[in-house]
């Protein structure tokens, strides 16, 4: 038996003999440790909503789980373990589905973030920390963001930051509301347009909750993105992901290294 899971900002789902969704906010060390005494896995792959290194997380602003000791409980269990970055699995899973080498996944869900495949392979940097764009300067704003900084794009153009603009602006955090949509397109459009223009890939897959939901955000981007990009990246494809669960398929591709 091996366990694929995705833990995200707002769900967390494990792959086993089936598909198991739970609220992250509901699940802890017991339920991880549970989770392998039932189970009892050879090998397991996690997807996380966080900065990860070694299988160590380092960061997770929107994550209450980053003092689990995966790396003990698979020992305890003896199993192999890899904990990645949950947009570097979509991307893995996106470069599949597209057959493409030079990808960019850029997920707009609890938070913001992105996966890069350069030739192939997974763009990592320094500390496995590349594409962190969520955490970009972008404008001040009158809040936090989950890492301590008041000026993330994130703040704008996730599904957290329109959660806090909407609580100031006293209305539903819906993007059917004029000033969130503004906010949010424009801060999606500078996102966009600074991952084509740093990454100069084949296809941008955009992705997450805040997408899956407000499909038509897709259709204004593409109209708007020649104002926001420069000419030599204007070739990329923009398109919506057609996975169900990316993160969660490159989780379980990553088994396969294991």
């Amino acid at each position: 038996m091996n366990l694929a899971l995705d833990i995200g900002g707002t769900y967390t789902r494990v792959l086993a003999q089936k598909l198991l969704t739970y609220p992250t906010k509901n699940i802890d060390a017991h339920f991880f440790e549970k989770l392998f005494a039932t189970y009892k896995p050879k090998k397991v792959a996690i997807s996380f909503a966080g900065q990860v290194f070694n299988n160590h997380i380092l960061s997770a602003p929107n994550v209450a789980l980053h003092d689990i000791d995966f790396e003990a409980l698979a020992k305890k269990y003896h199993c192999k373990l890899l904990i990645e970055n949950d947009l570097n699995c979509a991307a893995i899973a996106e470069a599949r589905y597209f057959g493409s080498s030079h990808l960019v996944a850029l997920y707009s869900g609890t938070g913001l973030g992105s996966g890069i495949i350069e030739n192939g392979t997974i763009v990592r940097g320094y500390k496995n920390l590349a594409g962190e764009i969520g955490h970009i300067p972008y404008k001040k704003a009158p809040f936090r963001c989950g890492c301590g900084k008041d000026n993330c794009i994130e703040l704008y153009a996730s599904g957290s930051g329109l959660q806090k603009w909407a609580k100031l602006f006293g209305v539903e955090a819906s993007l059917e509301n004029e000033k969130l949509f503004t906010l949010y397109l424009e801060a999606m459009e500078y996102a966009v347009a600074t991952m084509m223009s740093l990454c100069n890939p084949e296809i941008l897959v955009l992705g997450g909750g805040v997408i899956e939901h407000n499909p038509q955000i897709i259709k204004k981007i593409k109209n708007n993105i020649a104002s926001f990009a420069p000419a030599f990246a204007l070739a990329c494809t923009i398109t919506q992901t057609k996975l169900k669960n990316a993160s969660l398929s490159g989780a379980k591709m990553l088994l396969e290294e294991l």
